[in-house]
């Protein structure tokens, strides 16, 4: 459980430097109730991912099932291996692509209504399309739902990965809420330095991340 735990916050560790979930929560840091809107927008998108990957990782779960009845150490490391090569060849990607992506406007979010709702749609709605195209994502729940563990303990790393991947989402929120209207002044810069660097970062990270993870996976099968 504590291989599965650390293997699972490297990868979501990438995952968090989110560039979409990230602007579209700076443009609420600068609108009015900045503190009741980043909330709303974190708290949903926390729950989307948790949700859909629970549902995935619970399908995937009976697909190995139905196949293999009793997974063993080797579909537990396969899962492990699997997992690491997804991030080595999504980090890749994103490594390859770093110009045009450092380059790409951010969301643009138009008609913001005056209540708490709108954060929470705008969370909801983004984290959901994310989840669908975030290759460190599928990763993780290639890991998770290929493992040996229990089921609550499935939801325990699950819980584990959606809150590494929401952290700056969360640190965003807290700085709205403790510092009000001024919050603006200092999170702008950080959204500017995010936009141009995620890149830079998230791509050699997901892959020396990955490079672990899978000489894990595959150390345990060998061995």
């Amino acid at each position: 459980m504590l291989s599965l735990a650390v293997a699972v916050v490297a990868i979501a560790l990438p995952d968090s430097l989110n560039p979409s979930l990230i602007g579209a929560e700076l443009f609420l840091a600068a609108q009015p109730h900045a503190g009741r809107r980043t909330v709303a927008f974190t708290v949903a998108a926390f729950s989307v991912t948790l949700v859909v990957g629970i549902a995935l990782t619970l399908g995937l779960a009976d697909v190995i099932v139905s196949v293999l009845p009793k997974p063993g150490r080797t579909l537990k490391y396969s899962a492990v291996a699997i997992g690491g090569a997804v991030l080595v060849i999504g980090g890749a990607v994103v490594w390859l692509r770093r110009r045009s992506l450092s380059h790409r406007d951010p969301p643009r979010v138009e008609h913001v209504r005056e209540s708490h709702q709108s954060g929470a749609v705008m969370g909801a709605g983004i984290a959901g399309i994310e989840v669908l195209t975030a290759f460190p994502y599928f990763a993780a729940i290639t890991l998770i739902g290929g493992s040996e563990v229990s089921a609550p303990e499935k939801l325990l790393l699950l819980v584990l990965y959606c809150f590494v991947y929401t952290l700056p989402l969360i640190a965003i929120a807290v700085v709205c809420v403790a510092m009000g209207p001024r919050a603006d002044e200092v999170l702008r810069p950080i959204n500017d330095w995010v936009r141009a660097r995620w890149p830079f970062i998230v791509g050699p990270l997901a892959v020396v991340i990955g490079v672990g993870v899978l000489a894990y996976g595959i150390v345990k099968l060998t061995g």
